[in-house]
């Protein structure tokens, strides 16, 4: 083992990196012509923030300012789009992100690891997670996230800390991860209680938690000004998200909820270990619609006969998410909020057993039984085996390593490490309300293979 690991150090790690870049070019070539979901709605709100507002409707005469999306990734399309007008350039720049982002992952890891294995074990995981570059090809904002987040740790753990400067670019970098994928709001505040636990640096991570409050002003004051609410996310999508993730093990297979506008769906998957009889989930169906009926009878009052008209030009496309009132969306989600909290007082257990679930799922890729069994290609049902191969052995199990390695040696692990862990963590944390996705976990997966990549070459290691 030590000869092989030996004869691999006098290996160039520049071989290995174009290696790298070569696959990522290839799969990123092969995705070109893929379409991401929300597509439509980014590049819809990309051309309202050219035309001076922000809305997938701005050209409606009736104004209604998005309440879904937050603005970081459709800036992000903006600015490329004022230039080149084609999206197609916002896939290489989103393709030399990536390249940055490896680059800057073996920076942190210089910094971290005493050995030089680690950077060769880095490339090697980071070359067999194709879905990372995949992103690339897509019109979707995991992309934008990854380069933020390495960015993000780069700043925080390679330069001085106790330098203003970089407190003000760590606090900023963690604004725009928030403006980006709002569910990243609680991170800087984990951070700061690990700097209390641990007794290092607290001042400079409270003056980042200052500059981060200060890069969301901006956001929150809009969201005054259009919806009367100050907050630094978006008004809508949380209890909605919440609430089908609750009734998600309850539905049967192939049930398409037409209550959300989110065009929710129940798949088939076979890691579900949640099963229920044909009369449980007709009973389900049943409560599930009365909870969406009793709400939207309640909110119909609050649609005007002018908005109605252009609620019916918005379902023409789906594509693109229906913009609601503000103080239509501000009820909705208060009202399912509480039908939430209601339902888990219910069934508690089921409600804690799915969570507990949910936490370790979105680490992998599940295949769809139904997509499985349809597809004709041979070529279609490897890439749902890969998908599953690759996330299951390297993001799942690498994340259960992970774990096991703090446990064990959680009075020697180093702070950065901590903190590359608090990332990881806390992603999966914060998504176990809502239904289970995979892709929530992408933005931290080269956060995950760094830290693979160091600990997994420590004398303390499992």
């Amino acid at each position: 083992m030590k000869i092989l690991q030996s004869t691999i150090i006098k290996l160039n790690p520049k071989i290995f990196l174009i290696i790298n870049f070569l696959v990522a070019g290839i799969i990123f070539s092969l995705s070109l012509n893929s379409s991401f979901p929300d597509q439509n709605d980014y590049l819809a709100l990309a051309e309202s923030i050219l035309n001076g507002k922000f809305s997938s409707y701005f050209f409606l005469e009736n104004y209604y300012p998005a309440t879904l999306r937050s603005p970081g990734y459709p800036l992000f399309l903006a600015s490329i789009l004022a230039i080149f007008q084609t999206s197609l350039f916002v896939k290489y720049a989103q393709l030399f992100m990536y390249f940055f982002s490896i680059i800057l992952s073996i920076k942190i890891i210089e910094k971290l690891s005493e050995s030089q294995l680690s950077q060769y074990i880095f490339i090697a995981l980071s070359t067999i997670c194709i879905q990372i570059p995949y992103y690339s090809a897509l019109i979707s904002s995991e992309s934008l996230t990854i380069f933020i987040i390495i960015f993000n740790i780069y700043i925080l753990l390679v330069k001085d800390i106790k330098n203003i400067f970089v407190n003000a670019l760590t606090g900023f970098t963690f604004s725009f991860l928030v403006l980006t994928k709002p569910a990243f709001l609680l991170l800087p505040f984990l951070l700061i209680f690990l700097a209390i636990i641990l007794k290092s640096n607290l001042k400079n991570y409270i003056f980042i938690i200052i500059f981060f409050l200060l890069g969301l002003m901006p956001f929150s004051a809009w969201n005054y000004a259009n919806h009367g609410v100050f907050k630094p996310t978006t008004i809508e999508g949380m209890a909605t998200i919440a609430h089908m993730g609750y009734w998600n093990f309850k539905l049967p297979v192939g049930y398409k909820s037409q209550f959300d506008d989110y065009q929710s769906s129940i798949v088939s998957d076979f890691s579900n270990p949640f099963i229920f009889s044909d009369e449980e989930y007709l009973s389900n169906v049943i409560s599930f619609e009365n909870e969406w009926n009793q709400i939207n009878e309640e909110l119909d009052i609050l649609l005007s006969p002018s908005y109605r008209i252009d609620l019916a030009y918005m379902r023409e496309d789906p594509t693109i998410f229906i913009t609601y009132p503000s103080n239509y969306i501000i009820k909705r989600e208060e009202l399912l909020n509480a039908v939430i909290i209601e339902n888990i007082k219910k069934d508690p257990l089921y409600y804690l057993s799915t969570r507990t679930y949910n936490f370790f799922r979105v680490f992998f890729t599940g295949i769809n039984v139904s997509n499985f069994t349809d597809a004709n290609s041979f070529f279609e049902k490897l890439k749902m085996i890969l998908a599953f191969a690759i996330s299951f052995s390297i993001i799942f199990c690498g994340f259960l390593y992970s774990t096991f390695f703090i446990l064990k040696n959680l009075k020697t692990v180093s702070s950065e490490i901590l903190i590359l862990y608090s990332y990881i963590f806390y992603t999966a944390a914060v998504h176990v309300p809502f239904s289970v996705q995979a892709r929530y976990t992408v933005p931290i997966h080269l956060c995950l293979l760094v830290l693979l990549s160091i600990i997994t070459t420590q004398k303390n290691k499992l």
